[in-house]
């Protein structure tokens, strides 16, 4: 399964959950909102060291940021461990949820339901909030929710 079917599927998913979506991006789409580092105040290029977040959504106040896979990726899960600590991308998320009334951002990662990916997702899961996984058929499955605010 590609990247872009999990996060249709997600996508779909949320929606029919009641979860607004502020923004997505598909690989190579171009679609999502470009969140650049706090530290970036005099940068000289548009685009160094910014993130696209593949799945921004929220409701009741709550927030989530997706990264979505085709397969268990390492470097995914410390990404958004580092995200997730550090809050280095912190202003650019205040500003586009600053119209959502947002009092916490989940951090999790969406990856097809395949049993290897999953097993190995769930031995590196100390980073993140949560972890979804989704079959061709487009059903989502929760194989982790630290804080259960999901679906």
């Amino acid at each position: 399964m590609k990247e872009g079917r999990v996060t249709i599927n997600i996508l779909n998913w949320l929606e029919s959950n009641g979860w607004k979506i502020i923004c997505y991006d598909f690989p190579q789409s171009g679609t999502g909102v470009l969140l650049h580092p706090n530290s970036d105040k005099n940068r000289t290029s548009k685009n160094k060291g910014g993130i696209i977040p593949d799945i921004l959504a929220t409701r009741n106040s709550v927030a989530l940021f997706f990264e979505n896979k085709d397969r268990y990726v390492l470097s995914d899960f410390e990404k958004i461990k580092e995200i997730k600590t550090f809050g280095n991308y912190s202003n650019s998320l205040n500003i586009i949820l600053s119209d959502f009334n947002v009092t916490s951002i989940h951090y999790g990662i969406g990856i097809p339901a395949i049993e290897k990916h999953i097993n190995k997702s769930l031995e590196n899961i100390d980073g993140i909030d949560f972890l979804i996984s989704t079959l061709e058929n487009g059903e989502v499955l929760i194989n982790f929710d630290k804080n259960g605010v999901l679906p």
